[in-house]
């Protein structure tokens, strides 16, 4: 007899609904299984949200133990820029600059061509140029025979990306090698030679700084490089200024080292005296303050809806019904490692900082009310504005230094999300890790129990078969029977 593919083709049964249904419970021994993995893992999706709202918190938090109430508004000046670290002091000074550094430049002789050989044959087919600078750099370019065209020497000196680069220009009356120092200053003031090719030498040539010339090319009277064989662009010189009635000369014209954590850039000969100024910027106070605000409230948003809890609705539950959690619930509800971390943030946003005695030592003196029920934070920017504008130090003593809010906050976040730049691992860490594992323990134990499913499945799906076999046979045999009977009766 032919094999059945259809389940209730030979017996006339619903087998294959049967089966279907048997398929159906069989799976339900899942849901355990795959219920543990959904609520792992949502665990651990909300502690990354946490994580990445402690971190942002943490980046907020971070000016505020100090840089931001250290910003100091710089004056504009005309002839120099100036730049404050966070240490700097607010003060005035007196600054003239009297000379900008300049590096040194200088420029061959014209040539017709850019490519024309201007060194002579040499027995060995080399020949050395040298640059020296005053501060004792120095460059030494080999050249052969075929190299000796302004374009192959600019080539071969900017190979070596020393401290001298050139490049061929080319004027009205022909091709010019110029040679720039990179260095500013007269450290950087560059002699040339040529070593092994005089003639080379003879075009090159220069030891007291290059040959001057007028506007119209005429020599410079008593010019000390007058015998010199190229011309000076630009002479090297240092910066000369003069600050609160002292005199000083730097190589370079950014200085750092003249006013305590303010740096110079000098951009032009003072016409006079200019006054730097630098102001204490307490607009700054304001805007981190707020920075805070936003991110410590988005993080109690974050760990409210992880820890929800929303009561079970027990309504229309049969006597043989359990009631299931609510899956309006947060995937951290009863975490006590959660609680623990807001509770310690919660109660130091509520702490006592600064000086005994000060005006202003908590966030509620400067505007900032907290919410007892949610932690969530409202701030009073007409208060805030005028705490700062009253005793901007004091608003300052809550929140820096040792004892100050913005360190203890840090301590906190540090020990629960770590700090990547020092290598801390924090808490949320080793708890996500462990939920991780777990996952990977319930999906072996999923498709352990998936196999066995499977296996139950296909032995159902046997028996059923030869079911349909027997009962197909039955009913042939009771077929034949039938047709038997009624031929004898028709006797």
């Amino acid at each position: 007899m032919a094999t059945l593919s259809s389940l209730g083709i030979g017996s006339g049964l619903e087998t294959a609904a049967m089966l279907d249904a048997l398929k159906y419970s069989e799976q339900q021994r899942l849901v355990p299984y795959t219920n543990m993995k959904a609520s792992y893992e949502a665990k651990i999706s909300a502690w990354g949200m946490i994580s990445s709202s402690l971190d942002t918190l943490n980046k907020s938090v971070k000016p505020l133990q100090g840089d931001a109430f250290n910003t100091l508004s710089v004056s504009s000046n005309k002839s120099f820029s100036a730049k404050a670290t966070p240490n700097a002091s607010a003060d005035t000074h007196n600054v003239k600059v009297e000379q900008l550094a300049t590096s040194h430049k200088l420029k061959s002789e014209p040539v017709a061509n850019a490519t024309d050989a201007q060194g002579s044959k040499t027995e060995n087919n080399s020949r050395t140029m040298v640059i020296t600078q005053k501060n004792g750099s120095e460059m030494k370019v080999e050249l052969k025979d075929d190299e000796t065209s302004l374009d192959q020497i600019a080539k071969a000196i900017n190979k070596q990306d020393g401290d001298v680069r050139a490049s061929v220009q080319r004027a009205d009356d022909g091709y010019q090698l110029v040679l720039s120092s990179k260095d500013t200053g007269t450290d950087g003031e560059m002699s040339v030679r040529v070593e092994g090719d005089d003639k080379l030498n003879g075009f090159l040539h220069v030891e007291n700084g290059g040959r001057h010339v007028d506007e119209k090319g005429k020599p410079v009277a008593g010019d000390k490089g007058a015998n010199d064989k190229m011309i000076s662009v630009a002479d090297a010189q240092d910066a000369k200024l003069r600050v609160d009635g002292s005199d000083y000369t730097r190589s370079s014209n950014n200085i750092n080292d003249i006013l305590p954590d303010i740096t110079l850039e000098l951009k032009a000969v003072s016409e006079d005296t200019e006054t730097l100024t630098l102001t204490k910027d307490i607009s700054e106070y304001k805007t981190s303050i707020k920075s805070f605000v936003d991110s410590y409230n988005a993080l109690m948003t974050q760990t409210n809806s992880a820890s929800k809890f929303v009561p079970n609705d027990s309504a229309g539950l049969g006597n043989n019904e359990v009631q299931r959690p609510n899956p309006e619930n947060g995937a951290l509800m009863g975490d006590s490692m959660l609680r623990s971390m807001v509770n310690e943030i919660r109660y130091a946003v509520n702490g006592v900082y600064g000086d005994s005695g000060a005006e202003y030592s908590s966030l509620a003196d400067i505007g900032i009310k907290i919410d007892p029920k949610t932690g969530i934070m409202t701030l009073d920017e007409t208060k805030l504005d005028a705490s700062i504008a009253a005793n901007p130090d004091d608003v300052a003593n809550i929140f820096k230094g040792e004892q100050g809010l913005a360190k203890k906050l840090n301590g906190i976040i540090v020990n629960y999300a770590g700090d990547s730049e020092s290598k801390i691992d924090g808490s949320i860490k080793g708890t996500t890790d462990s939920l991780n594992e777990q996952v990977d323990l319930v999906k072996i134990q999923i498709e352990k129990t998936q196999k066995l499913i499977d296996a139950q499945v296909d032995r159902y799906r046997v028996q059923f078969q030869n079911l349909d076999k027997t009962m197909a046979s039955l009913n042939s045999t009771a077929n034949q029977m039938g047709a038997l009977l009624s031929s004898l009766n028709s006797k």
